[in-house]
């Protein structure tokens, strides 16, 4: 057992809350031996499904078949996840399984549905399979991919009907949610973090293709009204995260620091309605400031610049008119902190402005 392991084993013990020796430390092998034991696994995994791809032909042309072997083949992941879980080649090779799985039934899937990519069907199946792996595979990466598929799927569904404004909302209030109740139920962290974290990734992705990326990917231009609306309700799931912060610390309305901070969010969002994505950045940023998550105020951090850049460089405004919205967006939230720290004073120990 390391040091800072021992200390927190006596500090422990000294609450009362433990008792006896500490328990022994598992020996983790280098990282460089796991990296390879990791590679050796897709290798192992790539040729037993190459062997069987030769011998099973006939899997892909029957559209049952393939969702049945699709099935199958992501069981008997599981059965190596479940069994096998301090072995990096068997967690790879399950990975590698998984994978395969998934891809022989989206194959069936698309095919029930003449191999047409247009229609929302064959994207809702595929996210329902990606959320029920999302629950029950005790694999971190495993779940973070399903997060990011369930979502690319679930866009791509709603997308087909028109809806797929509201898809970044919903995963913004998604990932918020998650976020705001990570230690809530300690028995679930293992699948919630990784999902959260799937959600902001493909979030993130989602505005970047339907913007910067968008002649890439062969989008469309987004509708106006409808990006509008995406906006507003992604500038509602930022008011509500603020409100529920605001509720931790002991604000109420209409105390003075609700009225204040709140007003400041409304007024953050209205700003930024020409500028998609930043009060989505902003709505990151603050969840990982106050959950002292580096990773998540990190990607906060990328999605403003992303969604700043995309602003700008975007063709169906001149650059004047952006160059205009993105000053006052600044000078808006410069404005506003210094409101914020005349009115509610600085926190204990920063030293004064000047």
């Amino acid at each position: 057992m390391s040091a800072t392991a021992q200390q927190l084993w006596q500090r422990l013990a000294a609450a009362g809350l433990v008792q006896g020796e500490p328990p022994p430390t598992p020996l983790a092998a280098p990282w460089y031996v796991r990296l390879l034991l990791g590679v050796a696994g897709w290798i192992a995994a790539l040729f037993l499904l190459g062997f069987v791809a030769a011998g099973m032909a006939w899997l892909a042309e029957s559209e049952a078949a393939s969702i049945v072997g699709g099935l199958l083949v992501s069981a008997a992941a599981w059965v190596l996840f479940r069994k096998m879980p301090e072995s990096a080649f068997a967690q790879q090779f399950a990975l590698a399984f998984s994978f395969a799985g998934q891809a022989l039934f989206a194959l069936g899937v698309f095919g029930l549905y003449d191999h047409s990519a247009e229609g929302a069907g064959p994207w809702l199946w595929i996210a329902v399979q990606q959320t029920v792996l999302l629950a029950v595979m005790p694999n971190t990466v495993h779940r973070l991919w399903s997060a990011f598929a369930a979502s690319v799927t679930l866009y791509m569904a709603l997308r087909a009907g028109g809806l797929g404004f509201l898809v970044p909302p919903l995963l913004l209030a998604a990932a918020a949610w998650g976020w705001l109740h990570e230690f809530r139920w300690p028995r679930f962290a293992a699948a919630l973090r990784p999902g959260a974290y799937g959600l902001v990734i493909a979030l993130i992705g989602m505005e970047l293709a339907g913007g910067l990326l968008r002649p890439a990917v062969g989008f469309d231009a987004p509708d106006p009204e409808r990006r509008l609306w995406g906006q507003m309700l992604n500038g509602a799931v930022l008011v509500g995260v603020v409100w529920v912060l605001l509720h931790r610390t002991g604000a109420t309305w209409p105390g003075r620091t609700a009225v204040v901070v709140l007003a400041g969010t409304v007024l953050t969002v209205l700003v930024s309605l020409e500028a998609p994505g930043i009060a989505t950045g902003v709505c990151l940023l603050l969840l990982g400031f106050a959950h002292g998550n580096a990773v998540l105020t990190g990607l906060g951090g990328i999605a403003l610049l992303l969604y700043a850049g995309d602003y700008y460089y975007e063709l169906d405004v001149t650059l004047l008119v952006k160059s205009q919205v993105l000053a006052a967006t600044g000078a808006v939230l410069l404005g506003l902190r210094w409101v914020l720290l005349r009115w509610l004073g600085r926190p204990a120990g920063q030293a004064a402005d000047g």
